[in-house]
């Protein structure tokens, strides 16, 4: 018996290097096509009086900003290969206990085992099915085992975004993750123009699988349908690349390369970007073209500025980005122009970070709705532009 744990541990972690060596290739590959993109545009650079100054110039821009899509990709598949991933499996005796343990509650173990990180994270795999005499139909859900094996595991797991969702009566592998040290709550409070029937600016919040937290705001060009469909169309495509893992940075810059290839200022919409880090609460901001946010420690308010310029203008897109360590019982606040027109100049901004300083509530639903209030106040009841506020508030995760 020990022989064949000890030959399956070894296949295991053959299988998984030779893994890891297919994927450092792959990111090669991708490298030497980045290369092979810029040494192309420095031979072109020599052919000036063959072509267009201006087809050149976007020739080249596209091919610096593919060169960039090819190393991010690169570096992401090299970052992956390098991680060290220890499988720790469980000796017969301590499968053993466990089959013993769910046994009662008509769960039928096949395998168990553990993904421990390099970072220090554990992910717990298991092959399960249900005994469907025992329960009579009635499934369990992945929550409810993952109470199970954080209580005989003494580990306080959840189940992975990905996994299914019901443990049924064929058998399947399942994904527990350690639970993060952090949770955000969010509230939202909006607006719509005088005159207008939809509002131009759009947000999403998501959670990635890699457990980063994301608040994204758009401001569309103008207002109404045109402005909200414009936005709407930089939120989708911010959601799809950073839920593939992509960085902010090159997620702006692959945004701001589809607008312009579309036809230039055919949509100048606004991009602000909050990403927290659940398990370490490390947060980053990036705004290209967005309004200054905010964020609330106890009674004191800090600013994060922003001096940028709306994507779809230049190739060369400015972004002003900023990093944070978030605490227990922060807020994070994302506004679109409309809500800070309200508090132009410097007594304005001053007033405004007051009225944050000051709130009452400690939901952030509630809070978003407060500084509605106060903007609308602010404007004398006068609706003169979209205005949306996304309150963020971050704490550490006690369950």
């Amino acid at each position: 018996m020990l022989q064949k744990i000890m030959r399956e541990e070894t296949q295991d972690s053959f299988l998984l290097q030779y893994e890891k060596k297919k994927m450092r290739e792959c990111a090669g590959t991708l490298q030497n096509l980045a290369s092979a993109f810029l040494i192309e545009e420095k031979e072109e650079e020599e052919e000036k009086e063959r072509q267009n100054l201006f087809l050149r110039r976007r020739l080249q821009e596209s091919r610096v900003l593919a060169a960039d899509h090819l190393k991010e990709m690169a570096a992401m598949m090299q970052k992956a290969a390098q991680e060290k991933i220890q499988i720790v499996r469980f000796s017969p005796k301590q499968i053993k206990q466990m089959i013993k343990a769910l046994q009662p509650e008509g769960l039928i173990l096949e395998d168990f085992y553990i993904l421990e990180k390099e970072n220090g994270r554990k992910e717990v795999i298991i092959r399960i099915y249900q005994n469907n005499f025992q329960r009579k139909n009635q499934f369990y859900s992945t929550e409810e085992i993952a109470s199970f094996l954080s209580v005989l595991l003494n580990l306080r797991l959840v189940p992975s975004l990905k996994t299914p969702f019901f443990i049924t009566d064929e058998p399947q592998n399942f994904c527990f993750e350690e639970d993060t040290k952090y949770m955000v709550l969010t509230g939202y409070a909006k607006s719509v123009k005088e005159g207008e029937k939809i509002s131009g600016d759009n947000y999403s919040f998501f959670e990635t699988e890699e457990k980063k937290f994301y608040g994204v705001l758009s401001d569309g060009m103008g207002s109404g349908e045109r402005a909200s469909i414009e936005s709407e169309a930089v939120l989708e495509m911010a959601e799809r690349y950073l839920d593939g893992g992509f960085s902010t940075g090159l997620t702006a810059k692959m945004i701001n390369d589809f607008i312009l290839a579309g036809g230039e200022g055919k949509n100048m919409s606004t991009l602000d970007i909050c990403s927290i880090d659940l398990y370490s609460g490390e947060s980053e901001f990036l705004k290209v073209g967005a309004a200054y946010g905010l964020l609330k420690r106890d009674g004191y308010v800090e600013k994060i500025p922003s001096i940028s310029l709306p994507l779809g203008l230049f190739y060369d897109l400015e972004m002003n980005r900023y990093q944070k360590k978030l605490l227990d019982g922060d807020y994070i606040f994302l506004f679109s122009d409309g809500i800070l027109e309200n508090f132009s100049g410097e007594e304005g901004e001053e007033f405004f970070k007051e009225i944050i300083a000051e709130i009452p509530y400690r939901r952030p639903s509630e809070m978003a709705g407060h500084i509605m209030k106060h903007a609308i106040a602010a404007s004398r009841g006068r609706i003169r532009d979209d205005m949306t506020v996304l309150v963020m508030g971050i704490w550490e995760n006690m369950e």
